[in-house]
């Protein structure tokens, strides 16, 4: 089922699409170097694993699984883009971040080694 998974996609969208100056400040996150970075490396990672569970559970052969988890990941990585773009022309106070990006793709990859890891030719 990927019912988990499009909720955490809806939750990420509306996360992504706040207006700058609505998002949380916290002493902690402002001390911690690129922790928005980190953030995005995570949000990304746990989407990509979410959608790559389905598969993982289903009876697909293992070249499906494989095709499925590089077009989940590949997809997240379009979805990163896509939301910067949109940030930038849509999303008050917020901006365009080449490094955001950078660390979607990061997180969809990581997710991606793991799908291919952990999820080829083991049983759910």
């Amino acid at each position: 089922m990927f019912i988990p998974a499009i909720i955490y996609l809806i939750i990420s969208a509306l996360l992504l699409c706040m207006p700058g100056n609505d998002l949380p400040r916290y002493w902690l996150f402002e001390k911690i170097p690129h922790f928005d970075k980190m953030v995005h490396i995570g949000m990304f990672g746990l989407l990509c694993l979410l959608f790559s569970i389905p598969a993982w559970k289903s009876t697909l052969s293992n070249r499906r699984k494989h095709y499925w988890y590089w077009t989940v990941a590949l997809l997240a990585m379009g979805y990163g883009i896509g939301m910067e773009f949109i940030q930038l022309y849509f999303i008050p106070f917020r901006s365009f971040d080449e490094a955001d990006i950078l660390s979607d793709m990061v997180g969809s990859l990581g997710a991606l080694a793991l799908a291919e890891t952990f999820f080829i030719s083991r049983k759910a």
